[in-house]
Formats: structure tokens, C-alpha cells, sequence
């Protein structure tokens, strides 16, 4: 009897033993399930949609991480739903992230803190379009006038409207239409002028020059020192001549950095491996949306919000010094 319950316990940990090395080990199985997250970029066709997806398969190829880009409102749409927890990286500009930050402008005293910086991208530009027949050719011209500032919570809505209000333009009419929308809409003759941010060339100006002549609204320096003395984070710069098929001088206006922000509670090794990832494989992004030209980690400091931590390893490891108010440790 003693010998059967010796020859049973002997068996019974054999089998103990052997289920433990079979079994799946729970942390093992959650490192091997694929990280899956959604980014909100804007309006199909437009900068951010196009770059969005580039990212999104290069991190695919590099890290494994399933990217799903979502169409949407646009910068601050991004930073609400970042907020909401229903997305977990976005794209957005200095501008709108600062108002989001601390409440101002189109956040109505609501500070969106769930949000962190991990990578500035490139400048975009305010370009003010009008078919070349029109009579507009100043920003004031647009006064009594049908106008679009693109769809709402889009950078190019935000500046649009707040432009006009600074400069004590009114318009007859403002529609918020995307930006290919837009561009029928100015061909079609039912806009007068249309208000887009966007980067070097813009994929709608693209379209609109294949048909129509052209004809973009600069500003003068008397209005962007106006501008900039009302909203700092609005730059002064310049659409270099050439850029569009019919543009045959630099048209002076406003840039926006355009930053890439993901939520506070991803993990930090993530987020430096999406980063990481990012800059070694700037060449290969920038073949299929050229402004990814412009990543830099020296661009760190145009970050507007603190950085999550992981993206502050990264940029400290390669030996970038980060500006202190954007440091997480400033929360």
C-alpha cells in the first residue's frame, strides 16, 4: 500500500511538472499577441491620411504592430478621442495641441492631459485658394464672400476662422467641406475661396491645377505680425514660387509643426520602438509622402506638450537635449 501511494505521488508530480512546461505561460502569450492600435490622421487624400498610412505599414514591416488608420475631423479630433481612450496615437499641429493643452480656443477651458508628444513630422502651410478669373486677391476680399475653412476641428478650420476674426473679415457665407470637396466646389463655381493647411505640395492644389488656373492669397507683413502677436504658435513662412503649376512669385503665410501624439498609458518600450523605428526608417517614409522629409530629432524641441517617456528615452540615448518644459517630470 505504502509503495502504490509512493509509485502515485511520484506520478502526480511528473505530471504537475510536465503540464507546467506545455502549458502556455500567460505574460509569454500576451508579449506574442500582436499589438494592435488605431491612428487618427485626417480627410482621405489629404497629408496626413496619406503619410498616416505609410507609417502605420513601415511600423507593420519594422515592429509588428497592427496600425489601423482612421479618417477623421482632424487634429482636434485626435486629441479628444486620444483623451477618451477610443484611440491611441493621432496627428495633430502645435497650435491645436497647445490650445488643447491649456484649455484655449476650441478645447472651451477643457485641458486635454491624457496626451503626449512623441515625434514632430514636418511644417505645413495655410494656403487661401481662389480660381485665377476671380477678383479676390487680397485675404479682405474675402469679405461679403462664400468661403470654406475645411471640416471641423481641422487645423485649417481653426486658423481659418480665427484669421478672418483677427483681421475683422466677414464672409457671407463659411461651409466646412474636406478638402477635395472643396476643390469641386471652387471648379463647380459655388465657393469663392477655400482655406487649406496642409504640407509642400498640397494633394488637393495637385488636383485643382489639372483643370483650373490657380491663384494663391498671400499676407502681408502688417497681418502676420498681427497674427503672430495674437497666436504665438502660428510661424510666419513661405510657399516657395514654383510650388504649383501656376504660382510665379513666394507667397507669404502662416506654418504649423505637425507633431505625432499617442496616449499617456502606452508603454513606455513601445513607444520608444515606435520611434526608434520611425527615424531609422525616415528614407523609406519619405519616398512615399515626401515631407517626411523634414523628421529630425533635433525637431524635438517644436514638440509644444511633454514628451511621453519612452519617446524621451529615445532622444536622450542618442544624445538630443530635450528642452525642460518638455519633460514628463514638468506634469
Amino acid at each position: 500500500m505504502k509503495r502504490r501511494r509512493f509509485c502515485f505521488s511520484v506520478t502526480a508530480i511528473i505530471l504537475v511538472f510536465t503540464l507546467a512546461i506545455i502549458a502556455p505561460n500567460p505574460a509569454s502569450a500576451a508579449e506574442s499577441s500582436p499589438v494592435r492600435l488605431t491612428l487618427g490622421t485626417s480627410v482621405v487624400g489629404g497629408t496626413y491620411f496619406v503619410l498616416g498610412g505609410a507609417w502605420a505599414k513601415i511600423m507593420g514591416e519594422q515592429l509588428g504592430v497592427e496600425i489601423s488608420v482612421q479618417e477623421g475631423g482632424g487634429p482636434a479630433t485626435n486629441i479628444q478621442l486620444i483623451q477618451q481612450g477610443k484611440m491611441e496615437l493621432g496627428f495633430a499641429t502645435a497650435n491645436v495641441l497647445y490650445d488643447g493643452w491649456h484649455g484655449l480656443g476650441w478645447a472651451n477651458g477643457v485641458k486635454y492631459r491624457k496626451i503626449r508628444s512623441i515625434f514632430p513630422m514636418y511644417a505645413s502651410f495655410l494656403h487661401i485658394v481662389t480660381l485665377d478669373k476671380s477678383p479676390i486677391t487680397t485675404i479682405y476680399d474675402l469679405n461679403g464672400k462664400h468661403v470654406s475653412t475645411a471640416t471641423p476641428g481641422n487645423t485649417s478650420e481653426i486658423a481659418g476662422k480665427a484669421i478672418m476674426k483677427l483681421l475683422e473679415i466677414n464672409p457671407a457665407k463659411i461651409s466646412m467641406l474636406p478638402g477635395n470637396v472643396s476643390a469641386d466646389a471652387l471648379k463647380d463655381g459655388i465657393l469663392d475661396a477655400s482655406f487649406h493647411v496642409t504640407g509642400l505640395p498640397g494633394p488637393f492644389m495637385l488636383d485643382l491645377e489639372t483643370t483650373h488656373k490657380v491663384r494663391l492669397i498671400g499676407l502681408s507683413d502688417a497681418d502676420l505680425d498681427k497674427i503672430a502677436k495674437a497666436y504665438p504658435y502660428f510661424a510666419a513662412g513661405v510657399i516657395p514660387k514654383g510650388t504649383y503649376k501656376y504660382q510665379q512669385e513666394d507667397v507669404k503665410t502662416v506654418t504649423f509643426w505637425n507633431i505625432t501624439i499617442a496616449s499617456e498609458n502606452l508603454p513606455d518600450d513601445l513607444v520608444y520602438n515606435l520611434v526608434k523605428a520611425t527615424f531609422d526608417n525616415k528614407e523609406e517614409l519619405a519616398q512615399i509622402e515626401p515631407n517626411a522629409k523634414q523628421l529630425s530629432p533635433k525637431n524635438v524641441e517644436r514638440s509644444i506638450i511633454p514628451l511621453h517617456p519612452g519617446a524621451l528615452k529615445y532622444y536622450q540615448e542618442i544624445g538630443i537635449t530635450v528642452p525642460e518644459e518638455l519633460l514628463p517630470s514638468t506634469l
